[in-house]
């Protein structure tokens, strides 16, 4: 039986908390690398990933990056959000740097589609997985003691338990969650953005390690979390649906700089202009680029910016 459900409001901002805390460690080395003016393309475009990279422990900006990113608007400069997270739970942070009065986009689904924050409800460019990808992961998942969230096109989150991961990923979604039983209840015609397996750190470990050849070539695969392992079409990523932002509004990813923290942001750090990894990041992304700032609680990508940009610096905020 079929049954879509909201999770209570009052308990969101609680688990909200909890969601995606960062999984590396913030002591890791601060340190401040830029790129050579001299060598830079002229940047257009800012890639903002959110959690572990500019949201704060408090799930909010700092005054500092807000009013950075408002100069940046002003200047012509296009932000994008890119994150796993669905565009009803980014629009409530886009508004807070004001990216829906300026034609800010949001990559969200780690790809998965591609949207106009002035009018969240359509998709410019979406990558899918089908009924049988969401089956067949499903069923591995299962092997290892794990269960499976599905983020459909219909904008509901498909979920077979309700676990304490689920409730997680409802509140940070803010989308209805829907209960079937896999594989029987999966519609023949189903197509979902992203599918993440959910559980125990070291079970999905086990699963990872474990899954047939073929779903290498099948999906990208990536640990955002110690409790999630996310699941996309072959070749999408944030990188490549940023690349097709580019494209739209006439620019190349050497225009971008992007900030990130997690292996789901590895492609879009590697293929921009400037690719930044937080000081917090998993060493996975930090191997993919020389450019460093100082980590999510300590202003980094705001200071960033304006060393990059030539703003003026703001003040250090607790």
């Amino acid at each position: 039986m079929q049954e879509q459900k909201h999770l209570d409001p009052s308990a969101q901002h609680q688990r909200e908390v909890q969601y995606m805390s960062v999984a590396a460690d913030t002591g890791a080395k601060e340190e401040l690398i830029l790129p050579e003016q001299k060598d830079l393309a002229p940047l257009k475009v800012v890639a903002l990933d959110l959690d572990g990279t500019t949201l704060r422990e408090d799930k909010t900006f700092s005054p500092r990056l807000i009013k950075d990113i408002a100069v940046l608007q002003e200047r012509g400069v296009t932000v994008a959000i890119c994150s796993g997270r669905a565009p009803e739970s980014v629009l409530t942070f886009s508004r807070q740097l004001k990216l829906d009065q300026y034609s800010g986009y949001c990559v969200c689904f780690n790809g998965g589609a591609l949207i106009n924050l002035k009018d969240i409800t359509k998709d410019l460019f979406v990558s899918t997985l089908d009924a049988t990808d969401l089956i067949d992961i499903e069923a591995q998942a299962r092997l290892h003691g794990c269960a499976v969230h599905a983020y459909s096109t219909r904008r509901v989150l498909l979920t077979e338990s309700n676990i304490k991961f689920t409730e997680m990923e409802i509140a940070a979604s803010m989308q209805p969650f829907e209960t079937i039983l896999f594989p029987d209840e999966v519609r023949p015609d189903e197509q979902v953005y992203k599918l993440i397996a959910v559980g125990e750190s070291e079970h999905l470990e086990e699963m990872r390690c474990n899954l047939p050849a073929e779903f290498h070539t099948r999906f990208n695969i990536a640990r955002t979390h110690s409790n999630f392992l996310e699941f996309m079409q072959k070749g999408c990523s944030k990188g490549a649906t940023l690349d097709q932002l580019c494209k739209l509004i006439g620019c190349s990813l050497e225009n971008v700089v992007a900030f990130g923290d997690a292996e789901n942001d590895i492609e879009m750090v590697r293929m921009s202009g400037v690719g930044v990894a937080v000081a917090n990041a998993m060493d996975t992304l930090k191997a993919v680029t020389p450019y460093r700032t100082y980590n999510y609680m300590a202003d980094g990508v705001a200071i960033y910016l304006e060393k990059l940009f030539g703003l003026p610096a703001g003040d250090a905020e607790a």
